[in-house]
């Protein structure tokens, strides 16, 4: 596999208590929910056991309690989702880095990284003269610039266009010759 996309042990160790942290801030949000107005309600009757005014406190503590439940959830979501978007912000940061390191790595040797590439003529108008000679120049380039590995600012586009012209004309002459026959 990749080896920007695998996690190596301690990467794994790292983070492990990091996600039992949001893992136990998760699972308190719901208990929140259920303490608050329990909370608040016992307050309440205690409170209209105290003054003697049954429904008030009950209701108030009961409303109350559930404020604050969702106050408590609603604090337990800011810290998950902080947490989450500093944990991706560092996750896309490490990808990032990966990928221009692989980058830089392609652009330093392409005939390493890509065997494709390591096939064809080298791109450059001096390679190609020096590798084949002047008169299968044109058939380099042309097979350089269809396999995207030509850089067309270092070329004379007028003969490239001469050559892809005859490769036009010939591929044409073909298929009335295979017509034909």
């Amino acid at each position: 596999m990749d080896g920007g996309l695998q996690m190596t042990q301690e990467q794994k160790g790292d983070r492990q208590p990091e996600q039992i942290s949001l893992l136990g801030t998760a699972s308190t949000m719901g208990l929140h929910m259920v303490s608050g107005p329990v909370v608040g309600g016992v307050l309440g009757w205690l409170v209209d056991k105290w003054l003697d005014s049954w429904p008030v406190g009950a209701a108030v503590g009961l409303l109350l309690g559930l404020a604050a439940g969702f106050r408590n959830v609603w604090i337990d979501a800011r810290y998950l989702a902080r947490s989450n978007a500093a944990r991706d912000a560092a996750e896309k940061a490490r990808r990032d880095a990966g990928q221009q390191e692989r980058k830089m790595q392609r652009r330093q040797s392409p005939a390493a990284s890509d065997p494709a590439r390591a096939a064809l003529i080298p791109d450059s108008a001096a390679s190609l003269t020096e590798a084949e000679g002047k008169a299968e120049r044109s058939d380099d380039l042309t097979a350089s610039i269809l396999a995207g590995t030509a850089d067309p600012s270092e070329r004379d586009l007028d003969a490239l266009d001469e050559t892809l012209e005859a490769i036009h004309r010939e591929l044409k002459d073909e298929g009335r010759n295979g017509k034909q026959e």
